[in-house]
């Protein structure tokens, strides 16, 4: 029995290193998808890609993150391939709240592009800020499922630093 796992352990190591190149690269999903090569995930906020779709493509960031017990707070970031409603904006940055346990999410600050990958040397984003949060529950098998488990899995990383002892 041991000598028929080893065979199967190679292409199943193999397989495992395109999923590694997806945390660096945009893959293709579908004809028609050219327009995903275009974008750029490097840049200071270290982008993951999560999930493509035919108009759009999904990204999150642990850059900035911060946990407080069961809340996760991060940044997510939607490219479209044509222009949205309301601002015809081709990209978006959104700073969510996401409520592991209670598995929902509520956006703190939404800022809306009108040129794919987030570029900042156009003119300024407009910006939409929620000052009556509330929470929006997530529902199984939906893109929100998807950005709910990749924030759940964000551990703290920034160490505490003690205060100094005092007398």
């Amino acid at each position: 029995m041991k000598r028929r796992l080893v065979p199967l352990a190679v292409p199943l190591l193999l397989a495992a290193f395109p999923a590694l190149a997806q945390l660096t690269t945009v893959p293709m999903e579908g004809a028609g998808n050219e327009w995903v090569k275009e974008l750029e995930l490097q840049g200071r906020m270290d982008w993951e890609w999560l999930e493509t779709y035919p108009e759009q493509v999904y990204f999150a960031t642990r850059h900035e993150s911060l946990r407080k017990g069961d809340i996760v707070t991060m940044w997510t970031r939607v490219e479209y391939k044509h222009p949205q409603h309301p601002l015809a904006h081709k990209s978006a940055l959104s700073k969510d709240d996401w409520d592991c346990a209670k598995r929902q999410r509520s956006t703190a600050a939404v800022f809306f592009y009108k040129w794919n990958n987030l570029q900042t040397d156009r003119p300024t984003p407009e910006r939409s800020t929620n000052l009556l949060r509330s929470w929006e529950k997530i529902e199984k098998g939906t893109v929100g499922e998807g950005l709910l488990n990749f924030a759940c899995g964000i551990r703290q990383v920034t160490p505490v630093i003690p205060e100094p002892k005092t007398g």
